[in-house]
């Protein structure tokens, strides 16, 4: 697979110094900056920026620091809440513009948003119409600035009600019915749902645009890890390295080969190593990997 490669700016988040989104019990020791800088001396073809660590400072600056490091920025990711009610998530889609601005201002062709959570109020079916309303929406937004949004096959809890299962991205993605909204499938989500990969990948298939790569380990009976994910069958699980976890990526990258995607491969780390030490050997993996395909 000629696969171009890209790494997640949340990778390093487990050590940034002052505004890391997963908290941890001691303060982390690169800055956000750094962290750009070390990317910049992986193996990788692109860089992707999460939105809440850069929306302080100018559009033009984040370009820079990425051109110094060499690396294009690939995507914008950014959580925007759409899951209300009629009056606001009207509110919610105008706000969306100025995100959408800010990808387009980094050079970026893609915007990838974490549509909402599930609200205990309301009925999940509704909630779920909601969010394909605001979507549709946003797609159009996204559409008038040359930009393709996405969303993922997501293990968030509280997000993966909604957009959990290979089978309800794929419909929420034709009922959004927009060229301008596509699908991330994400590797490791499937763990964490209970779901087997190939038949995610092949539910999506249609509809990807871009592929997240990550995986994770069971925690044993006795262990315990600060970042960890608590699966649908109620399994505790940890991020890992590529080569380290319960996802056969193996397996999964040669269903993309002959599904004919050619696109885009983001690392994604969630483990608690250095990620000096974890994300070159990552990358390493995920070459290895591609090569033979």
């Amino acid at each position: 697979m000629r696969n171009q490669i890209s790494m997640i700016d949340f990778n390093c988040d487990w050590y940034l110094r002052d505004c890391n989104l997963t908290p941890r019990s001691t303060p982390g020791t690169m800055s956000r900056e750094d962290v750009i800088a070390f990317l910049g001396t992986l193996d990788v073809d692109a860089i992707e920026v999460m939105y809440d660590y850069w929306k302080d400072v100018p559009a033009a600056a984040v370009r820079a620091l990425a051109a110094e490091a060499g690396l294009p920025i690939g995507c914008c990711i950014f959580m925007h809440d759409l899951v209300l009610p009629a009056t606001e998530r009207a509110a919610a889609i105008e706000q969306a513009k100025p995100i959408l601005d800010r990808t387009a201002e980094l050079g970026a062709p893609l915007a990838m948003i974490v549509p909402g959570l599930v609200k205990p109020d309301y009925a999940l079916d509704d909630q779920r119409d909601w969010m394909i309303d605001g979507l549709a929406a946003c797609a159009e937004l996204a559409k008038s600035r040359d930009l393709t949004l996405l969303a993922e096959n997501i293990d968030m809890p509280g997000a993966r009600e909604l957009m959990g299962k290979g089978a309800d991205c794929r419909a929420i993605c034709e009922a959004v019915g927009s060229t301008a909204f596509r699908l991330i499938y994400d590797t490791g989500c499937t763990e964490i749902m209970d779901e087997d990969p190939i038949d995610a990948l092949r539910q999506m298939a249609p509809c990807i645009a871009h592929v997240h790569v990550k995986n994770f380990r069971r925690l044993q009976p006795d262990e315990s890890a600060q970042r960890s994910l608590i699966s649908e069958r109620a399994i505790h699980c940890a991020g890992c390295d590529l080569d380290a976890g319960e996802v056969e990526l193996g397996r999964i990258l040669k269903e993309l080969a002959l599904s004919g995607y050619d696109g885009m491969i983001a690392i994604e780390y969630q483990g608690e190593d250095d990620p000096h030490d974890a994300l070159p050997h990552n990358v390493q993996v995920l070459r290895n990997l591609l090569e033979p395909m």
